[in-house]
């Protein structure tokens, strides 16, 4: 079964592993997920350092739910990671790296065989991943190993500067000494060659193509007007019948989830919940999703999600026959800045997906209220995330925000062209 990569021009894919977990093997895969937390990237289980396509990668296990009706969901391992090219090629690496240690994670899932060679190993990743429904990369085309040059050019440019006098010359004259630095360093040359970068016209269809898709939406919902007031009137009965779940997690269980943030300039979240019962719900939730993964793919691909700068990476998938969305992040800062964000400057967007989730704060015409409920929200928050049991980044991010790294990015893109003297001051300031 060929697995395609997410967004047709994205370089950045994601992969997810859902696999339910054998009964009473939840605590053995626990122990050794547990192994493999203090050294993600080097540990003998799963190394993913050696993976140098790389971003973030995590292990997660959902717990067993109770489900709407009756029944249970069954604990899942979750393994996903966002890396830069082929989907198939990364499998293929990912099976070699992990070697006998990725066979002991997987054979704690159901139908995994018994004794598998390298082949069986991918047959069972290949059927175990789920497409995300929506995905967020900050900025398409931006390669892990960009990210980690581009640093590296920052700092020794930072250091040219720290060591010579620039005193009588103009931005222009010290800027043009830094392009020759560059010049004649080996490890540093390439960056005279200009990253490939949307251009204006493309940058101009992407918002020409979801503004035409908002249009054509408006336009059917006059056309179809009595439809449309069905639909209103339907949406607010569900609305009316929601009921909000104030419940909040045990201060133990946040403590364990706030025990494992705020450990460099990223962080991590995952989080998973019920799609409420029946086609409406489940029906509005994918259309939210299909525009939202419109819009990551042609409007928000430029260092930006609406107007919140602070996320890497972000997906929703649908799991569990879609009776369940799965959602995880890699963002800047704490999480309790991580939640201001989105309350203040998204909150509709966060009620348009996740209202037609189980216990979401009550939505007024599905966009508004909701997540401005800020000490409801962030109940929600807490009690529908899930503990990350292993989370890699890869270390070209150590130490860097996504706005950091969009900063390296325009240092580089300054190397190139021509500049007047008003804008190889702002190009210096960067440094």
């Amino acid at each position: 079964m060929a697995v395609h990569a997410t967004g047709p021009t994205s370089s950045q894919s994601a992969l997810n592993v859902v696999a339910e977990i054998k009964p009473e093997q939840s605590e053995s895969l626990a122990s050794l997920l547990a192994g493999m937390k203090g050294d993600p990237g080097h540990n003998p289980v799963l190394p993913f350092a050696r993976i140098d396509t790389i971003h973030f990668a995590r292990l997660v296990i959902l717990p067993a739910a109770p489900r709407k009706g009756g029944g249970v969901f069954p604990p899942t391992l979750v393994i996903t990671t966002n890396f830069d090219g082929d989907m198939d090629a990364h499998l293929r690496e990912l099976a070699a790296v992990g070697g006998a240690g990725l066979v002991r994670i997987l054979s704690h899932c159901a139908g995994f065989p018994a004794s598998p060679d390298r082949d069986d190993v991918l047959r069972y990743l290949r059927a175990h991943h789920r497409r995300p429904e929506a995905f967020y990369v900050n900025t398409i085309g931006r390669e892990v190993r960009q990210v980690d040059f581009e640093a590296r050019l920052h700092r020794a440019l930072q250091q040219r500067l720290d060591q010579g006098d620039w005193r009588g010359l103009s931005p222009q004259a010290v800027r043009q000494a830094l392009i020759d630095f560059v010049a004649g360093s080996d490890e540093l040359r390439e960056a005279l060659v200009p990253r490939p970068s949307r251009t204006l016209v493309q940058k101009l269809a992407g918002f020409v193509l979801v503004g035409a898709t908002a249009l054509v939406l408006l336009a059917l919902a006059v056309a179809l007007l009595p439809l449309t007031i069905l639909f209103v009137l339907v949406l607010r009965l569900h609305e009316i019948g929601n009921r909000a779940d104030h419940h909040r997690p045990r201060d133990d269980r946040i403590e364990r989830l706030e025990a494992d943030e705020d450990f460099g300039a990223q962080n991590q979240f995952s989080a998973v919940g019920e799609v409420q019962a029946g086609w409406f719900r489940l029906a509005l939730v994918s259309v939210a999703l299909r525009l939202l993964q419109l819009a990551a793919t042609h409007v928000f691909n430029d260092g930006r999600l609406a107007d919140i700068v602070t996320i890497h990476f972000a997906r929703w998938v649908l799991i569990d026959e879609r009776k369940r969305l799965y959602f995880m992040s890699n963002y800047d800062g704490s999480a309790d800045s991580y939640q201001d964000d989105f309350i203040e400057r998204v909150a509709f967007g966060l009620n348009l997906v996740f209202s037609n989730g189980k216990g979401w704060p009550r939505t007024k015409y599905l966009v508004f209220k909701g997540a401005s409920d800020e000490q409801s929200f962030k109940a929600y928050y807490r009690d529908h995330q899930v503990e990350t049991q292993v989370w890699y980044r890869a270390a070209a991010y150590d130490g860097l925000t996504a706005v950091n790294v969009g900063r390296n990015a325009k240092i580089r893109a300054g190397l190139s062209g021509t500049m007047n003297a008003d804008q190889a001051q702002a190009w210096l300031r960067l440094l």
